[in-house]
């Protein structure tokens, strides 16, 4: 569906469908395994543009939506897109491809690989002016005071994305292990094109590859099975990969920046809806409203993937020692 819009969503408010029209035509762009690729050059001539625009201050406190896909993040987006104060981004790799030259994991936008750890000295003034003026002209254009950002990868990247605003603050967004590996394995699997050269691991299989060489080698669970975890073919156990190093990465980021960081389960967010919006309403110093409350009651359900998948033996323990982390049982 276009902007992810629902009948529920545009009768809840005609202004905030505007809004999440203007992002999907114009900020997000089309990335691979999606429809609508042809109006690409429409939006990074605007882009381009609007990168040279005057900053003004409420651009510099984004809130960004981390974590690892399948795990609620879309939703949560478009829950909070309600608030009057929010205009939500799901997912605006455009942004990112036109302000930095590495950004681009999947293979949408660039042939330029990407890298998963952006750093401080990534940001250089001019990636500071082009992400900032973009910013700027979303909050013009559509009235509300903050941007909700979902970009998910964005959890490999908080000091470069802290040296571009001024404290950004994090949702850490995660979901038990096993519903979150057979939804990521089904989606990838629904969504591979016709050569199988397009899916959840990117053009040809690119995020994958930079997956397996910029993060496995690093990861405290992972790297032991470096050569195994590198073989692996099945979607499930890619999934789990993918899962274990996420979430490792979302703990590491709670310790290093706690006053920056929320952690936020998907199973609260769907069934303490209001104490957890209420949660993240003040975590992003924001009143809570009570329009996106009554959206989020109809909207947030729960939805179980296949808590019985089964996955490569040597990942079992990394899965069960996060997920306990994360207060799960094993």
């Amino acid at each position: 569906m276009i902007a992810q819009l629902t009948g529920d969503y545009i009768r809840n408010s005609f202004s905030k469908t505007y809004i999440r029209l203007l992002s999907y035509f114009f900020f997000e762009g089309r990335p691979a395994t999606t429809s609508g690729q042809w109006f690409n050059p429409i939006t990074f001539f605007f882009l381009r543009k609007a990168a040279a625009s005057k900053i003004i201050p409420s651009a510099k406190k984004p809130v960004f939506i981390t974590g690892t896909g399948r795990s609620g993040s879309t939703i949560l987006g478009m829950v909070l897109s309600v608030h009057n104060q929010l205009g939500f981004m799901n997912e605006p790799k455009a942004i990112w491809n036109v302000a930095h030259p590495h950004d681009d994991l999947i293979g949408s936008y660039s042939k330029t690989e990407g890298r998963f750890f952006l750093t401080a000295a990534d940001a250089q003034e001019s990636v500071k002016q082009k992400v900032l003026g973009i910013y700027s002209s979303f909050l013009r254009l559509t009235g509300v005071n903050f941007v909700v950002d979902k970009y998910p990868e964005m959890i490999f990247r908080v000091s470069f994305l802290n040296e571009i605003f001024d404290k950004p603050k994090f949702i850490f967004l995660y979901r038990n292990a096993w519903e979150t590996i057979s939804s990521t394995a089904k989606w990838s699997t629904d969504h591979t094109d016709a050569t199988a050269s397009e899916n959840w691991w990117g053009v040809e299989n690119r995020k994958w590859k930079l997956l397996l060489e910029q993060l496995v080698p690093f990861d405290e669970f992972l790297s032991p099975h470096k050569n195994l975890v590198a073989a692996i073919t099945s979607e499930t156990d890619k999934a789990a990969v993918e899962w274990i190093l996420t979430m490792n990465q979302g703990l590491k980021m709670m310790q290093q920046f706690p006053d920056q960081v929320l952690p936020v389960s998907y199973e609260d967010l769907t069934t303490k809806t209001t104490s957890t919006l209420e949660r993240i309403s003040g975590f992003c110093g924001l009143t809570t409203d009570s329009g996106m409350l009554n959206y989020a009651q109809k909207v947030l359900h729960p939805s179980k993937g296949n808590p019985n998948v089964e996955v490569h033996e040597v990942l079992k323990p990394a899965i069960a020692e996060l997920s306990l982390k994360l207060g799960y049982n094993a």
